[in-house]
Formats: structure tokens, C-alpha cells, sequence
């Protein structure tokens, strides 16, 4: 895949990619007079990557503008593309091709944008690396369990978090919402799989156990509906998430149906306000994402602790004094060759605990590939070491 070098380029350019051939890349007219104005409205920035990347990060998060997202989506199409390539090399024989899971993470942007803070220690370009896989992953796994399950399977294996936000994006009226999750909870909390030998474990309800479920919904709710009901609601949810979590992949720059120009990302309005309770469910998420970062924070401080005191002292020289190795040499009195291994030996040993940690926390394979996409996030994290010093 061939690199792009200028920076309007890194902001209006969308890779081709068809099954697991890359075909270049394609301009985005709009997005390229965009970033053009842009670069002349600031020309003190032109060639910084990094301050574009957190000017249309912040614009997005203040304004979540159509022109922003598109700046920022072109922006990570290289992240995305190397994630899907690393979760396709590690998942075995599976009917996805590269080009399905590179579409699947690059629908996500608007959730990583909301959930990576502009400000803080990790930049952009390094939070996307490891969402972009977790989202591989976790779809994945989720098609692989929702392709084993039946209907009542399937109602078993949802989060009251996900049965929301496909009712949500099914655009049900929030009375309705409530009455559907209702009815979820009240299967879940009746329905009890057989563990007999030679019966399914999820076989369909009884007519008992649906008139139970319903009393219990009633009782509940204050309203007055017949186990038919009950049951037309819950096979309507399944439906809904088999069809809402795992459509048809698409991308966003494909062209519109029967006309000659314009992708679909153009019908995109350009501010959108979600409701109190997808509000919620998205700070769920960003909660999440800083708890893991809290998790590997701590894992590298406990790591530089364990260090012995040569070490240690070599570390607070290099990044939180910012020395070079020649100063370094000096001050240690020591030769410049012996500070460089020591600075390499010292690398290796953190990363080394952050595969572990990884390993452990997420079973991710300790190999030549996870160690590469792990480099940049620890480099992030020591060039900010002064900060948290």
C-alpha cells in the first residue's frame, strides 16, 4: 500500500480495497478544498500532522460536523487498514475478507472520536490502532455466537445495552423501547435452559412459561398484554438485532444509487443529537476505553518500579529530562554505545509486560505482529512520561 506523504492527502484521501487487493486511493473533492482553505488559514501548520488530526478531533467533538467526520475518516484509513490486516492474519479461515473488516472498524469512527479525549495522552492515531481491532473482535464474536443461536439463544445473549441501541437505531418511540426491554427482562429472568440430557438448551418457551412471563410484565408495567404479544415482541427484537448488528457492509463512499456523483456520506446531516439514553450508552463506552487506559498506565508504573535503581535513573534522564544519550554518557560516565543498548534492553522490558498484560486481559497473542502494534502505544506513553512525573 503506498504511503501518502502531504497532508491534504492524509485528510481527503479514502483507500480502495477490494477483497484483500488494495487499489490506491481515491480523492474526495469536497474534503480536498477543505483541508486546502485550511492549510492557508494556518500555514504555520502545514506540515504537522498532529495539529490537524486534534483541529479536526476538537472541531468534531464541539461542532460533530459532516466535514469533520470525513477529515477525520480519511485521516485514519492507514490505522484501520493495518488493524484489519493484523485481526484477518489471527482469525483463522473465516467468509470476511480483508475489505469487510477494514468497512466494519471504519464505520466506527464516530464512536472513537467520541470516546478518545483530544487532549489527553494518547494521540489519535494510537487510540484508533487498538479500537479499530477490539471492534474486529468483537464482531467477530458476536457473528459467531449470533450463528449459533435460535431466537431464544440469542435473546439469552444480549445486553440490555444492546437490545437498546438496536431499538434505538430501528427509530421505536421510547415508550415502546421500555415496554420491549420490559418484556426482555422478564424472559430472561423466567426462562431457565434445560440442562436434561438429550434437550435443547434453548428450546422455545412453553405456553406455561409464556403466560408467566406475561403475568410477570404485567404486574410490572401495569398494563395488560396476552402472551402472544409478549412473544411477538421478543421475536421482533431478535429479528431486529440479527438485522441491525450484522447488515450487509458497506462503505460510505461508495456512490449514491442511480446518479452520477456524490457518495453516500454527502446525505449525512451535518449535527445530529442523540437521545438521553444513547447519550448514556456512549459514555458507557468512553468509561470503558479510559479504564483500559488506566489498566495499561498501571501496568507500565508497577513495570518501571520493579527496575533497579540504573535503570530507573536512565529512564528519568532520557524522557522526563529529555537528555540525549550523549549527555547521558557524560553525566553517568559511562560510553554513549553502553547507553543506547541499555535505553533498547529497557524498551524491550516494557513492552514485553504490556504484551503480557495484554495477553492476559484480552488473549491476544504474544507474536512479532501484536509487538509491532504495540510499539507505538508504548512510544506514546514514555514521550509523555514527563507529564506524569
Amino acid at each position: 500500500m503506498q504511503v501518502r506523504q502531504s497532508i491534504i492527502d492524509r485528510f481527503s484521501t479514502f483507500l480502495r480495497l477490494e477483497d484483500e487487493i488494495t487499489k490506491g486511493w481515491m480523492a474526495d473533492a469536497k474534503l480536498h478544498r477543505s483541508i486546502a482553505r485550511s492549510l492557508n488559514h494556518h500555514p504555520e501548520a502545514r506540515e504537522s500532522e498532529q495539529f490537524w488530526s486534534m483541529f479536526w478531533h476538537q472541531s468534531w467533538r464541539r461542532e460533530q460536523t459532516a466535514i469533520a467526520l470525513g477529515h477525520l475518516s480519511a485521516y485514519l484509513q492507514e490505522v484501520c487498514y493495518w488493524s484489519a490486516k493484523t485481526v484477518k492474519s489471527h482469525a483463522g479461515t473465516v467468509r470476511y475478507t480483508l475489505a469487510d473488516f477494514f468497512q466494519v472498524a471504519i464505520a466506527e469512527v464516530p464512536k472513537i472520536l467520541n470516546a478518545c479525549d483530544p487532549n489527553g495522552q494518547a494521540a489519535l492515531k494510537t487510540y484508533a490502532n487498538s479500537a479499530f481491532g477490539n471492534l474486529i473482535r468483537d464482531f467477530l464474536r458476536q457473528r459467531r455466537d449470533i450463528d449459533l443461536c435460535n431466537e431464544w439463544g440469542l435473546l439469552l445473549k444480549l445486553s440490555r445495552k444492546r437490545l437498546t441501541e438496536v431499538l434505538i437505531a430501528e427509530g421505536l418511540n421510547a415508550k415502546t423501547i421500555e415496554q420491549y426491554v420490559l418484556a426482555w427482562q422478564c424472559f430472561e429472568s423466567l426462562y431457565i435452559p434445560s440442562k436434561a440430557p438429550g434437550v435443547r438448551r434453548t428450546a422455545a418457551p412453553t405456553s406455561e412459561l409464556w403466560s408467566a412471563i406475561a403475568t410477570q410484565y404485567n404486574s410490572v408495567s401495569g398494563e395488560s398484554c396476552t402472551p402472544a404479544t409478549i412473544e411477538r415482541w421478543l421475536l421482533y427484537c431478535t429479528s431486529r438485532v440479527r438485522a441491525n448488528l450484522y447488515p450487509s457492509v458497506a462503505s460510505l463512499n461508495a456512490p449514491r444509487v442511480g446518479q452520477d456523483e456524490g457518495e453516500l456520506q454527502d446525505s449525512l446531516e451535518d449535527s445530529t443529537r442523540e437521545s438521553l439514553l444513547a447519550e448514556m450508552i456512549a459514555q458507557e463506552d468512553i468509561q470503558l476505553r479510559r479504564d483500559q487506559y488506566q489498566q495499561m498506565n498501571t501496568v507500565l508504573t508497577e513495570a518501571i518500579a520493579a527496575l533497579d535503581e540504573t535503570m530507573q535513573q536512565l529512564l528519568r534522564l532520557y524522557y522526563h529530562e529529555q537528555l540525549t544519550q550523549q549527555q547521558i554518557a557524560k553525566q553517568l560516565g559511562i560510553q554513549q554505545y553502553a547507553v543506547s543498548r541499555k535505553l533498547t534492553k529497557l524498551r524491550e522490558t516494557l513492552l514485553l509486560k504490556l504484551a503480557r498484560w495484554s495477553q492476559d486481559t484480552y488473549q491476544t497473542a504474544i507474536d512479532s505482529t501484536t509487538l509491532k502494534n504495540m510499539s507505538p502505544i508504548l512510544d506514546e506513553w514514555l514521550q509523555n512520561l514527563d507529564r506524569r512525573s
